[in-house]
Protein backbone atom coordinates (compact mmCIF):
# COMPACT_ATOMS: atom_id res chain seq x y z
CA UNK A 1 0.00 0.00 0.00
CA UNK A 2 1.46 3.32 -0.97
CA UNK A 3 1.10 6.49 1.06
CA UNK A 4 -1.29 7.85 -1.58
CA UNK A 5 -3.65 4.93 -1.05
CA UNK A 6 -4.46 5.62 2.57
CA UNK A 7 -7.85 4.66 3.92
CA UNK A 8 -10.43 7.36 3.25
CA UNK A 9 -12.01 7.17 6.74
CA UNK A 10 -8.82 8.64 8.20
CA UNK A 11 -9.36 11.86 6.31
CA UNK A 12 -12.94 12.05 7.50
CA UNK A 13 -11.87 11.73 11.14
CA UNK A 14 -8.75 13.84 10.89
CA UNK A 15 -9.69 16.94 8.85
CA UNK A 16 -7.10 17.78 6.23
CA UNK A 17 -5.94 21.32 5.66
CA UNK A 18 -7.25 22.97 2.50
CA UNK A 19 -4.79 25.86 2.64
CA UNK A 20 -2.20 26.05 -0.14
CA UNK A 21 1.45 25.64 0.72
CA UNK A 22 1.97 29.32 -0.09
CA UNK A 23 -0.53 32.21 0.09
CA UNK A 24 -1.90 33.26 -3.31
CA UNK A 25 -0.66 36.78 -2.85
CA UNK A 26 2.91 35.64 -2.25
CA UNK A 27 3.50 32.83 -4.77
CA UNK A 28 7.15 31.93 -5.40
CA UNK A 29 8.35 31.27 -8.92
CA UNK A 30 6.94 28.20 -10.65
CA UNK A 31 10.33 26.50 -10.50
CA UNK A 32 10.71 27.05 -6.74
CA UNK A 33 7.17 25.82 -6.16
CA UNK A 34 7.72 22.67 -8.21
CA UNK A 35 11.02 21.97 -6.45
CA UNK A 36 9.49 22.29 -2.98
CA UNK A 37 6.48 20.16 -3.87
CA UNK A 38 8.66 17.45 -5.36
CA UNK A 39 10.82 17.33 -2.21
CA UNK A 40 7.95 17.64 0.29
CA UNK A 41 4.70 16.60 -1.39
CA UNK A 42 2.67 16.29 1.84
CA UNK A 43 0.46 13.57 0.36
CA UNK A 44 -0.02 11.41 3.44
CA UNK A 45 -3.22 11.71 5.43
CA UNK A 46 -3.44 14.06 8.38
CA UNK A 47 -2.30 12.46 11.65
CA UNK A 48 -0.26 9.64 10.09
CA UNK A 49 2.99 11.41 11.06
CA UNK A 50 2.27 10.87 14.76
CA UNK A 51 3.04 13.29 17.57
CA UNK A 52 6.48 14.12 19.05
CA UNK A 53 8.00 12.16 21.92
CA UNK A 54 10.36 13.45 24.61
CA UNK A 55 13.15 11.58 22.83
CA UNK A 56 12.45 13.24 19.48
CA UNK A 57 11.08 10.30 17.50
CA UNK A 58 7.53 10.44 16.19
CA UNK A 59 4.97 8.84 18.45
CA UNK A 60 3.19 9.85 21.63
CA UNK A 61 4.60 12.01 24.39
CA UNK A 62 6.28 9.19 26.35
CA UNK A 63 6.01 6.32 23.86
CA UNK A 64 7.63 5.87 20.45
CA UNK A 65 5.30 4.68 17.66
CA UNK A 66 5.98 2.96 14.34
CA UNK A 67 5.01 6.15 12.48
CA UNK A 68 7.40 8.03 10.20
CA UNK A 69 7.57 11.78 10.90
CA UNK A 70 6.40 14.34 8.37
CA UNK A 71 3.80 13.98 5.61
CA UNK A 72 5.95 13.01 2.63
CA UNK A 73 4.78 10.10 0.47
CA UNK A 74 6.91 7.14 -0.58
CA UNK A 75 8.34 9.36 -3.34
CA UNK A 76 9.11 12.38 -1.17
CA UNK A 77 10.27 13.64 2.23
CA UNK A 78 8.64 15.23 5.24
CA UNK A 79 9.82 17.24 8.24
CA UNK A 80 8.49 18.19 11.65
CA UNK A 81 9.75 20.44 14.45
CA UNK A 82 8.52 20.39 18.02
CA UNK A 83 8.76 22.05 21.41
CA UNK A 84 7.58 20.30 24.59
CA UNK A 85 7.29 21.46 28.19
CA UNK A 86 6.72 19.28 31.27
CA UNK A 87 6.04 20.79 34.69
CA UNK A 88 5.89 18.27 37.55
CA UNK A 89 5.98 18.54 41.34
CA UNK A 90 9.72 19.14 41.86
CA UNK A 91 11.14 19.57 38.36
CA UNK A 92 10.45 20.85 34.87
CA UNK A 93 11.75 19.78 31.48
CA UNK A 94 11.92 21.53 28.13
CA UNK A 95 12.53 19.65 24.92
CA UNK A 96 13.13 20.81 21.35
CA UNK A 97 13.76 18.64 18.33
CA UNK A 98 13.15 17.76 14.71
CA UNK A 99 12.48 14.73 12.53
CA UNK A 100 13.12 14.07 8.85
CA UNK A 101 11.04 11.43 7.10
CA UNK A 102 12.49 9.94 3.91
CA UNK A 103 10.16 8.23 1.41
CA UNK A 104 7.78 7.24 4.21
CA UNK A 105 10.35 4.58 5.05
CA UNK A 106 13.17 6.07 7.18
CA UNK A 107 12.99 8.62 9.99
CA UNK A 108 15.97 10.54 11.37
CA UNK A 109 15.39 12.45 14.60
CA UNK A 110 17.17 14.69 17.08
CA UNK A 111 16.12 16.22 20.38
CA UNK A 112 17.66 18.11 23.28
CA UNK A 113 16.23 17.97 26.81
CA UNK A 114 16.80 20.74 29.37
CA UNK A 115 15.89 19.12 32.71
CA UNK A 116 15.67 21.77 35.47
CA UNK A 117 15.85 20.88 39.17
CA UNK A 118 14.55 24.27 40.40
CA UNK A 119 14.76 24.47 44.22
CA UNK A 120 15.08 20.69 44.42
CA UNK A 121 18.68 20.97 43.22
CA UNK A 122 19.69 22.55 46.54
CA UNK A 123 18.00 19.74 48.48
CA UNK A 124 19.91 17.20 46.39
CA UNK A 125 23.21 18.98 47.10
CA UNK A 126 23.94 19.88 43.46
CA UNK A 127 22.83 23.51 43.60
CA UNK A 128 19.53 25.32 43.18
CA UNK A 129 18.37 25.36 39.58
CA UNK A 130 20.90 22.76 38.46
CA UNK A 131 20.21 21.64 34.89
CA UNK A 132 20.77 18.27 33.22
CA UNK A 133 21.17 18.25 29.44
CA UNK A 134 20.48 15.23 27.25
CA UNK A 135 21.06 14.95 23.50
CA UNK A 136 19.31 12.17 21.60
CA UNK A 137 19.81 11.17 17.98
CA UNK A 138 17.64 8.47 16.46
CA UNK A 139 16.87 6.47 13.35
CA UNK A 140 13.74 4.46 12.60
CA UNK A 141 12.93 2.20 9.64
CA UNK A 142 9.43 1.11 8.63
CA UNK A 143 9.58 -2.58 7.79
CA UNK A 144 6.08 -3.02 6.37
CA UNK A 145 2.45 -2.04 6.77
CA UNK A 146 0.89 1.36 7.26
CA UNK A 147 -1.22 2.53 10.16
CA UNK A 148 -4.02 3.62 7.80
CA UNK A 149 -4.16 0.53 5.57
CA UNK A 150 -7.60 -1.07 5.21
CA UNK A 151 -6.11 -4.46 6.12
CA UNK A 152 -5.49 -5.66 9.67
CA UNK A 153 -1.72 -5.63 9.09
CA UNK A 154 -0.18 -3.00 11.40
CA UNK A 155 2.71 -0.69 10.69
CA UNK A 156 5.89 -2.21 12.13
CA UNK A 157 9.13 -0.29 12.53
CA UNK A 158 12.48 -0.85 14.19
CA UNK A 159 14.68 1.89 15.55
CA UNK A 160 17.66 2.91 17.59
CA UNK A 161 18.70 5.93 19.65
CA UNK A 162 22.05 7.22 20.82
CA UNK A 163 21.98 9.44 23.91
CA UNK A 164 24.59 11.65 25.55
CA UNK A 165 24.23 13.22 29.00
CA UNK A 166 26.16 16.44 29.50
CA UNK A 167 27.39 16.10 33.12
CA UNK A 168 29.64 13.17 33.99
CA UNK A 169 30.45 14.34 37.55
CA UNK A 170 26.90 14.36 38.91
CA UNK A 171 25.89 11.36 36.81
CA UNK A 172 28.57 9.18 38.42
CA UNK A 173 27.85 10.57 41.91
CA UNK A 174 24.26 9.29 41.76
CA UNK A 175 25.48 5.79 40.90
CA UNK A 176 25.18 5.75 37.11
CA UNK A 177 27.87 3.92 35.16
CA UNK A 178 27.83 5.82 31.87
CA UNK A 179 27.00 9.23 30.39
CA UNK A 180 26.39 7.72 26.94
CA UNK A 181 23.93 5.02 26.07
CA UNK A 182 21.84 3.50 23.33
CA UNK A 183 18.30 2.17 22.99
CA UNK A 184 16.86 -0.24 20.44
CA UNK A 185 13.16 -0.87 19.89
CA UNK A 186 10.47 -2.42 17.73
CA UNK A 187 7.13 -0.63 17.46
CA UNK A 188 3.78 -1.90 16.19
CA UNK A 189 1.09 0.71 15.48
CA UNK A 190 -2.38 0.36 13.94
CA UNK A 191 -5.35 2.63 13.34
CA UNK A 192 -8.81 1.10 13.15
CA UNK A 193 -10.69 3.91 11.39
CA UNK A 194 -14.19 2.39 11.59
CA UNK A 195 -14.15 2.58 15.37
CA UNK A 196 -11.66 5.45 15.64
CA UNK A 197 -9.09 3.55 17.68
CA UNK A 198 -5.30 3.85 17.52
CA UNK A 199 -3.23 1.11 19.21
CA UNK A 200 0.53 1.01 19.72
CA UNK A 201 2.81 -1.52 21.40
CA UNK A 202 6.56 -0.94 21.62
CA UNK A 203 9.32 -3.07 23.13
CA UNK A 204 12.49 -1.17 24.02
CA UNK A 205 15.90 -2.42 25.11
CA UNK A 206 17.43 0.22 27.36
CA UNK A 207 19.45 0.86 30.49
CA UNK A 208 18.73 4.59 30.62
CA UNK A 209 17.97 6.12 34.02
CA UNK A 210 14.96 8.43 33.66
CA UNK A 211 15.25 7.91 29.87
CA UNK A 212 18.93 9.00 30.12
CA UNK A 213 18.66 12.26 32.08
CA UNK A 214 20.45 10.53 35.00
CA UNK A 215 22.83 8.52 32.85
CA UNK A 216 22.87 4.84 31.95
CA UNK A 217 23.28 1.68 33.99
CA UNK A 218 24.01 1.73 37.68
CA UNK A 219 25.41 0.12 40.78
CA UNK A 220 22.38 -2.19 40.89
CA UNK A 221 22.28 -3.21 37.22
CA UNK A 222 24.28 -2.42 34.07
CA UNK A 223 22.57 -4.68 31.54
CA UNK A 224 19.93 -4.18 28.85
CA UNK A 225 16.45 -5.44 29.66
CA UNK A 226 13.25 -5.09 27.63
CA UNK A 227 10.75 -2.43 28.65
CA UNK A 228 7.16 -1.97 27.45
CA UNK A 229 5.54 1.13 25.96
CA UNK A 230 1.87 1.23 25.06
CA UNK A 231 -0.56 3.82 23.70
CA UNK A 232 -4.28 3.94 23.07
CA UNK A 233 -5.88 6.79 21.17
CA UNK A 234 -9.54 7.49 20.36
CA UNK A 235 -10.68 9.68 17.46
CA UNK A 236 -14.17 10.92 18.36
CA UNK A 237 -16.47 11.12 15.32
CA UNK A 238 -17.98 14.40 16.51
CA UNK A 239 -14.61 16.25 16.73
CA UNK A 240 -12.53 15.86 13.53
CA UNK A 241 -8.83 16.42 14.20
CA UNK A 242 -9.01 15.48 17.90
CA UNK A 243 -7.29 12.45 19.47
CA UNK A 244 -7.61 11.57 23.17
CA UNK A 245 -5.85 8.70 24.85
CA UNK A 246 -3.56 7.17 27.44
CA UNK A 247 0.06 5.96 27.47
CA UNK A 248 2.07 3.71 29.76
CA UNK A 249 5.81 3.04 29.89
CA UNK A 250 7.81 0.72 32.13
CA UNK A 251 11.25 1.74 33.38
CA UNK A 252 14.45 -0.11 34.41
CA UNK A 253 15.68 -0.18 38.03
CA UNK A 254 19.43 0.35 37.77
CA UNK A 255 20.36 2.51 40.78
CA UNK A 256 20.32 1.94 44.52
CA UNK A 257 20.36 5.73 44.93
CA UNK A 258 16.73 6.07 43.92
CA UNK A 259 13.92 3.80 42.77
CA UNK A 260 12.51 4.47 39.32
CA UNK A 261 8.79 4.37 38.58
CA UNK A 262 6.77 3.47 35.52
CA UNK A 263 5.24 6.38 33.63
CA UNK A 264 1.61 7.13 32.76
CA UNK A 265 -0.19 9.93 30.96
CA UNK A 266 -3.63 10.96 29.71
CA UNK A 267 -3.47 13.19 26.64
CA UNK A 268 -5.53 15.17 24.16
CA UNK A 269 -4.06 16.20 20.83
CA UNK A 270 -5.63 18.41 18.16
CA UNK A 271 -4.46 18.42 14.55
CA UNK A 272 -5.29 21.92 13.33
CA UNK A 273 -3.91 20.96 9.92
CA UNK A 274 -0.80 19.26 8.53
CA UNK A 275 1.34 22.19 9.65
CA UNK A 276 0.27 22.39 13.31
CA UNK A 277 -0.73 20.02 16.06
CA UNK A 278 -1.08 20.84 19.77
CA UNK A 279 -0.98 18.32 22.62
CA UNK A 280 -1.77 18.65 26.33
CA UNK A 281 -1.55 15.89 28.93
CA UNK A 282 -1.63 14.97 32.59
CA UNK A 283 1.53 13.01 33.47
CA UNK A 284 2.42 10.77 36.41
CA UNK A 285 6.16 9.97 36.53
CA UNK A 286 6.45 8.52 40.05
CA UNK A 287 9.81 8.88 41.81
CA UNK A 288 12.63 10.93 40.28
CA UNK A 289 15.92 11.32 42.19
CA UNK A 290 14.36 10.27 45.54
CA UNK A 291 11.39 12.70 45.24
CA UNK A 292 8.12 10.82 44.96
CA UNK A 293 4.74 11.55 43.37
CA UNK A 294 6.03 13.55 40.42
CA UNK A 295 2.80 14.53 38.69
CA UNK A 296 1.95 17.50 36.54
CA UNK A 297 1.20 18.75 33.05
CA UNK A 298 2.72 18.25 29.61
CA UNK A 299 2.37 20.58 26.62
CA UNK A 300 3.73 20.12 23.12
CA UNK A 301 3.42 21.98 19.83
CA UNK A 302 4.53 20.47 16.52
CA UNK A 303 4.80 22.08 13.11
CA UNK A 304 5.89 20.51 9.86
CA UNK A 305 5.07 19.43 6.34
Amino acid sequence: MTATGLAQPVTTRLRQSQAPAFPDEAQPSDQENLTFRSLFDGKRALGTSGLSSLEGASGGGIATWATIGGYGSNKSMGMAFHYSYVNITNYWDQNAGAVLGIHDRVEISYSHNFFQTRGTGALLGIGRGYQFDLDTGGIKVRLFGHIADKTLIPQISIGGMYKHDGDSKVIHEVGSKHVNGGDAYVAVTKLFPKIGLLVDTTMRLTKGNQWGILGFGGDRNDNYYPQFEGSLGYLPWFAPGLVVGVEYRTKPRNQNFTPESNWFDVYASYFVNKHLNITAAYVSLGTIATFRNQTGVYFSAQTGF
